[in-house]
């Protein structure tokens, strides 16, 4: 039993990987269970093995560091999703490991008992994802709105802004994390129902064009999404708005999306953040590119 307990970050790290496999397979969702349940019980479990506390503290932090490291080397998930999970199941194992180490104990638990401890944690995500989506809620429409005043003609920044032959602006530093950032957007003809390809290092954005109105709105639906991500979010359109202002333009994009990432307290504000940071780079590449056509 000492062997068992001396051991358990090993048991813990090897519990998370097996419910992150569950939701990598698909027997579980991108739920409350999963982001707060389970760790939770994880953190419970490590909390039953007898040991001091300074020492499961470590197990907890050990085992998590060697979960979230299994991950990226694997390349299952990108630095910024880990990045991003890393807190919730950090305060999540925490309170559940205080939980049970406040509690009386009254009897040393003997091996059947660490047993049953380690694999508790699995059999709840297993039992209440069920659950959880059963009751969840369809996912709600969110939309991200950023603005910049450029110096240019609306038609001018509406011809740029169709079709964007380079994206190379300074990228802001979720980018440089892992975020995606389009290179390059192809539009096939400067008509309705024409399509708009945006090319990704690691994929692409398809979307149609539903409304074109030169330099005062172009307006498409997302058709086909094949970035990482694509399991538990789902673009649904996006529009540029041209509103002229005494020979500038200010420019308004707005991206409209699903996520199906809860607990959306937690999740709607880091979305609504890695979002921003895509537009902010895309509205800097088109400013880059308009100075560079202005200075030639």
């Amino acid at each position: 039993m000492k062997n068992l307990t001396k051991y358990g970050w090993l048991f813990s790290a090897v519990t998370l990987i097996a419910g992150f496999l569950c939701l990598h397979f698909g027997l579980v969702n991108y739920g409350t269970t999963f982001f707060v349940i389970f760790p939770l019980a994880v953190g419970f479990s490590i909390g039953t093995h007898d040991t001091p506390a300074q020492r499961g503290w470590i197990s907890l932090v050990l085992a998590l560091l060697i979960f979230f490291g299994f991950l990226l080397a694997g390349a299952l998930e990108g630095l910024i999703c880990v990045a991003m999970a890393l807190p919730i199941y950090l305060i999540a194992m925490g309170i559940g490991y205080l939980i049970q180490r406040s509690r009386k104990r009254r009897k040393p638990l003997d091996i059947s008992d660490h047993l049953i401890n380690s694999l508790s944690p699995l059999v709840v995500l297993l039992v209440l994802n069920p659950v959880e989506q059963a009751l969840m809620p369809e996912p709600g429409l969110v939309e991200i709105e950023t603005s910049v005043l450029l110096p240019y003609e609306a038609d001018l920044v509406f011809d740029q802004v169709k079709q964007m032959d380079k994206l190379d602006a300074e990228k802001p530093w979720g980018i440089w994390l892992g975020l995606p950032a389009p290179y390059r957007c192809i539009l096939e003809a400067d008509t309705i129902g024409a399509k708009r390809h945006c090319l990704f290092d690691n994929g692409s954005i398809i979307a149609e064009i539903t409304r074109y109105e030169k330099g005062k709105v172009l307006e498409m639906d997302v058709v086909d999404y094949s970035l990482t991500g694509r399991e538990w979010f789902h673009f649904v359109d996006a529009t540029y708005t041209f509103e002229r202002q005494e020979g500038q333009t200010k420019i308004t994009r707005t991206s409209s999306y699903k996520s199906v990432l809860y607990p959306r307290l937690y999740w709607k504000p880091l979305e609504g953040w890695g979002i921003a940071q895509e537009h902010k780079f895309v509205l800097a590449s088109l400013r880059k590119n308009l100075e560079e056509m202005s200075a030639d």
